[in-house]
């Protein structure tokens, strides 16, 4: 594993805005390796500094939120030292499982690759060749519910752990100090987002899946992250293997989500009804009938989205029609029915800002009125709410399309306390975007060296140094970790950062000419948002 990788690309959320990026992190990584015992004690005779990760709530399907965290720059770097130090023993371990498809690979955009769709596909219809009942099980809020300490039983097991709690020779005790202090010293829970728990995670359940090979005489099946499709030719088998699944998660402090534990007669279907009838709808080139069809197609999205609330139905539909052209008379249309569609399913803000800053930036024309009253209406929903993921990516949408935030609108964000929300006010601020209306009396609250190490500490930090929020003192250069990362000009946050809308097809191209390239983009964002979100 490159640390630098892990450390870069794997530190920031993916749902998060393009602007936060972690990329000037590897400025300061040696500089920060060199001093790390000294910036983060590990010594017991010395006093442990602990931080508390930022928090991030972004909308799953069905009404359901998830709350991302941000760690602490310092000891998520810690953590990563650990982990690249001892990765050969990791994968070493990870890898004895026979079932995950969710192995600890090398990925391009992410230090950790997505799990395989297709082998996930592949591998739920030839494990279940021969038997008859499907056991579909999920652990209860799973990185909220892991027990740091049983990272170390995972690896070295439970009683060579509790017999030495040292760091070394037993790299799982510096992983399950590592993860408490990023926590706050809490022993339940891991960050949910970072790469580093995707890799905690790996090695916990890939000792769950060892334990389940050797007990179960009959173990056919495939895990997807916490996700289990076990295979068994009689319902006495499932009760059997439900016992034993219950036993190997105590043993971890875990549990399953009862709501989620289904057992289905075989063959399953692979493909809903919904997906069936959406991936096969195609496009006209000719306006009036293309309107139609467009009109057609999103009336399907919104009667299966209102149907099967738990499924991404939404999200599915408009990553499918990226790489359409459509016609410039039927654009008033599409925007329409997009910010529609934000209602329904508010997590495709995101994919509706990549396809209106297309359109926008290639000269076609919008109905930036109603994209505005839209948005706005939308912000003021959300941001009463504390649902930071809408509200900021619809705030950067505006500023994207240059398009004022109104005074009613800012004294809403004003009471705003999370600071990913109150950064990109801040950039709104600074392009003239917002004039009026912004009170930062409450955020100047939390401009303090000893919010460096709260869920603050990305404002604290990021507003000091940018000047966006001015305090008498010059508290970064009290703190030895901030300061170097202030004296090398480390940003975690960079305007003039612009979305990647290389997926979004503008251009016009020749009636009746074949267009493989988009045929096949087509196809792959399909499977990316399938792998994703949805449940078969």
């Amino acid at each position: 594993m490159n640390i630098e990788k892990l450390i870069v690309s794997g530190y920031f959320p993916e749902e998060l805005l393009p602007v936060f990026t972690a990329e000037d992190l590897k400025k300061v990584i040696s500089d920060v390796l060199l001093l790390i015992d000294t910036l983060d004690p590990i010594a017991r005779n010395k006093k442990q500094r602990l931080s508390h990760c930022l928090l991030f709530s972004i909308p799953k399907a069905g009404g359901y939120r998830r709350s991302l965290s941000i760690p602490n720059p310092l000891h998520y770097i810690r953590i990563s030292q650990t982990i690249a130090d001892n990765w050969p023993s990791i994968i070493s371990h990870t890898e004895k499982s026979t079932i995950s498809v969710s192995r600890l690979t090398p990925g391009t955009t992410r230090a950790i690759a997505k799990p395989n769709f297709e082998e996930f596909i592949n591998g739920r219809i030839i494990q279940s060749v021969g038997n008859r009942f499907l056991l579909k099980i999920d652990i209860s809020r799973f990185y909220k519910s892991i027990y740091t300490h049983s990272i170390p039983w995972a690896l070295h097991t439970k009683t060579v752990s509790k017999g030495n709690r040292t760091r070394t020779p037993l790299f799982g005790n510096a992983l399950d100090e590592d993860c408490r202090k990023m926590l706050d010293g809490q022993t339940i829970g891991l960050p949910v987002g970072p790469d580093s728990s995707r890799i905690i995670s790996e090695i916990i359940l890939s000792s769950i899946d060892q334990e389940l090979e050797s007990t179960l005489s009959q173990f056919k099946g495939v895990r997807i992250i916490d996700d289990y499709y076990l295979y068994f030719s009689s319902l006495s088998e499932v009760e059997t293997a439900r016992s034993v699944i219950h036993k190997a998660l105590r043993g971890y402090e875990l549990e399953l989500n009862p709501r989620k534990e289904t057992v289905i007669d075989l063959p399953e279907l692979m493909e809903t009804n919904w997906y069936k009838d959406l991936k096969t709808v195609r496009f006209s080139n000719d306006q009036k009938l293309q309107r139609k069809e467009l009109i057609a197609f999103f009336d399907k999205a919104f009667f299966h989205a209102k149907r099967v609330p738990d499924d991404a139905v939404l999200s599915y539909a408009i990553t499918k029609i990226r790489p359409t052209v459509f016609h410039e008379k039927n654009l008033i249309i599409l925007q329409s029915l997009l910010l529609n569609s934000i209602v329904q399913e508010s997590r495709t803000i995101a994919l509706l800002a990549e396809i209106l800053i297309s359109y926008n930036a290639s000269k076609h024309k919008l109905d930036l009125t109603s994209i505005k009253f839209a948005l706005e209406q939308f912000i003021i929903f959300h941001c009463d709410l504390n649902n930071e993921f809408e509200t900021s990516w619809a705030l950067w949408t505006m500023k994207a399309l240059k398009l004022n935030v109104t005074e009613s609108t800012a004294k809403s964000l004003s009471g705003s306390s999370n600071s990913i929300v109150i950064l990109v006010c801040l950039d709104l601020k600074q392009a003239g975007l917002i004039k009026k209306g912004l009170d930062t009396s409450f955020w100047m609250t939390m401009m303090t060296k000893e919010q460096l190490y709260s869920e603050n500490w990305l404002l604290a930090y990021e507003a000091k140094l940018r000047g966006w929020l001015k305090t008498a003192d010059n508290y970064l250069d009290l703190d030895p970790f901030f300061k170097v990362l202030k004296d090398k000009k480390v940003h975690f946050y960079k305007p003039r950062k612009t979305l990647d809308t290389s997926k979004v097809r503008v251009a016009a191209y020749d009636e009746g000419e074949a267009d493989e390239k988009f045929e096949l983009l087509a196809k792959k964002i399909s499977e990316t948002i399938l792998s994703k979100d949805l449940p078969f």
